[in-house]
C-alpha cells in the first residue's frame, strides 16, 4: 500500500500548525472579549493561555511518541480500544464538519462587506481554492503552505502593529486590571469557554506528525514556534481592543480602529488579510483533515476508495472532504444552519477531543509528572465543557451514531 510521504522539516511543520491555529477568530474574539469582560480583557487571554499549555505539552508528548496519519484518534485507539477511537474519530469529523465550513464563511462574509456580492458564494470560491492548492504534489502542497503561513504572519503582525500604534494616539478606552473579587473572577471564567476557540487547532495538527521527517526532533520545535508566535499575536491584539474605543464595532475590532483613522482604504487592508489568513487557515487544516480521513479508511471504518494516493496525496479524501464542507455552507445558505452556532458546536467538540487526549497520556505516562500534566489538562477540558449548557447534546449524538458505526463496521479489519 502507498504510504503518505515524509516532507516536513521543523520550519515547515511550523508553517502549517500556523495556518491552521491563526483562525479568523484571531480578528473577532479580542472584540468580543473586551464587549463581555471589559477592563479583564486582557486578563482574561493570559488566562487561557496558561490553561492551554498543559494540553499544547500533551500533544507534543503523544505526537513525538506515536506519530502517524491517524493523529488523536490514533492515540486513543492505542490506549483505549477499537471503540474508543470510533467515538474520537467520528467527534474530530463532528467538529471539523461545522468549524471549518464556518471559517470559510467569515472569509466570505469578510468579502462581502470588502467586495460586495453573496458571502456564500465567495466561501464556496475560498472551499475550491483550498482544494486546488492541496491537490498539487505533497512537497509543492507543503512549500505553498509554508509561503502562505510567513506572508499570514507577516500580514498579522502589520495588523497588529499599526493597530497598536493608532490606539497609542488616544487614551485608554478600558483600564487593564487584574480580578481583585471572587465576581471578577466568575466573570472571567464566563469568558474562557468563548476565548478558547482560539487555541485549537493543534488537535487537527495531530494528523500530519507522521509526515515529518524526524518527529523526535522535528516536531517540538515546529509546535513550540507556533505556540509562540500564536501567543504573541493574541496577547498583541487583545492590548489593542482593550484599549481601542471599539463603540458597536466589537465584533470586527480592527476593522473599527482602522476605519477610523484611514476610511475606506482600511476596510480594504482589513479585508484582505481576513481573507488570507482564512484562506491560510483552511489550506493547513483541509491537509490535516484529509489524513485523518485517510486513516479511517486504512481502518475499514471509512470508504476505502479514500485509501487513493496520488503525488503523494489523498487525492480522493481531500475530493470528498471539501465537498461536504461546501454542503454545510449551502445549508447555511438556505437558512438551516447559522455560523455562531457551527463555531460554538465545533469549538465545544475539540475541547472534548482535548479532554481525550489527556486522558491517552494518562494512561500511557512515562512518569508521574506526566500523569500530574495529563490530570491538569483533563480537569481544564471538563471545567470548560461544563460551562456549556444544553449545546452538550451534540457530542452525545454523535457517541450514539459511533455506537451504530462500530457495531456494524468497527471489526471490519480485524476480520479482514
Amino acid at each position: 500500500m502507498a504510504e503518505l510521504q515524509k516532507t516536513l522539516t521543523a520550519w515547515r511543520g511550523a508553517a502549517l500548525f500556523i495556518n491552521i491555529v491563526l483562525g479568523a477568530g484571531l480578528l473577532v474574539l479580542p472584540g468580543l472579549t473586551v464587549q463581555r469582560v471589559g477592563d479583564l480583557s486582557l486578563v482574561s487571554w493570559i488566562i487561557c493561555a496558561v490553561l492551554a499549555t498543559p494540553l499544547f505539552v500533551i500533544f507534543i508528548i503523544l505526537g513525538c511518541r506515536h506519530p502517524g496519519p491517524g493523529g488523536l484518534a490514533a492515540y486513543v485507539q492505542q490506549a483505549y480500544g477499537r471503540f474508543a477511537y470510533v467515538v474520537a474519530s467520528l467527534m474530530f469529523l463532528g467538529a471539523v464538519v461545522l468549524g471549518l465550513p464556518a471559517i470559510a464563511l467569515t472569509g466570505g462574509y469578510y468579502a462581502s462587506t470588502t467586495f460586495g456580492g453573496s458571502a456564500h458564494i465567495y466561501g464556496l470560491l475560498i472551499m475550491g481554492a483550498v482544494l486546488l492548492l492541496n491537490l498539487q504534489s505533497v512537497e509543492a502542497a507543503g512549500k505553498l503552505n509554508q509561503v502562505l503561513s510567513w506572508v499570514l504572519v507577516v500580514f498579522l503582525t502589520g495588523l497588529a502593529l499599526l493597530s497598536l500604534y493608532l490606539v497609542s494616539n488616544e487614551p485608554a478606552y478600558h483600564a487593564i486590571a487584574a480580578p481583585s473579587s471572587i465576581d471578577e473572577f466568575r466573570t472571567i471564567w464566563l469568558a474562557v469557554p468563548m476565548i478558547f476557540f482560539a487555541f485549537t487547532g493543534w488537535e487537527v495538527g495531530a494528523s500530519i506528525t507522521g509526515e515529518f521527517k524526524n518527529p523526535r526532533k522535528d516536531l517540538p520545535i515546529a509546535m513550540w514556534i507556533s505556540f509562540f508566535v500564536a501567543i504573541a499575536l493574541y496577547l498583541i491584539m487583545a492590548y489593542v481592543a482593550q484599549r481601542a474605543n471599539l463603540q458597536n464595532g466589537y465584533a470586527a475590532p480592527f476593522a473599527t480602529i482602522i476605519n477610523n483613522h484611514l476610511g475606506a482604504y482600511g476596510s480594504v487592508i482589513v479585508g484582505l488579510i481576513a481573507i488570507t489568513l482564512i484562506f491560510a487557515n483552511l489550506s493547513a487544516a483541509g491537509w490535516g483533515v484529509s489524513r485523518m480521513v485517510y486513516s479511517l479508511a486504512q481502518e475499514g471504518i471509512a470508504p476505502s476508495y479514500l485509501l487513493n494516493l496520488t503525488k503523494g496525496q489523498p487525492y480522493y479524501a481531500l475530493i470528498t472532504i471539501v465537498l461536504i464542507f461546501s454542503t454545510v455552507i449551502v445549508f447555511d445558505w438556505i437558512g438551516f444552519l447559522g455560523i455562531d452556532n457551527l463555531l460554538k458546536l465545533a469549538g465545544q467538540n475539540f475541547l472534548i477531543l482535548y479532554g481525550f487526549s489527556a486522558l491517552v497520556l494518562f494512561k500511557l505516562a512515562q512518569g508521574m509528572a506526566e500523569k500530574m500534566i495529563a490530570c491538569l489538562g483533563a480537569g481544564v477540558c471538563l471545567i470548560i465543557v461544563l460551562l456549556q449548557g444544553l449545546s452538550v447534546i451534540y457530542p452525545i449524538l454523535i457517541v450514539a451514531v459511533s455506537i451504530f458505526v462500530y457495531s456494524w463496521k468497527g471489526e471490519i479489519k480485524s476480520v479482514s
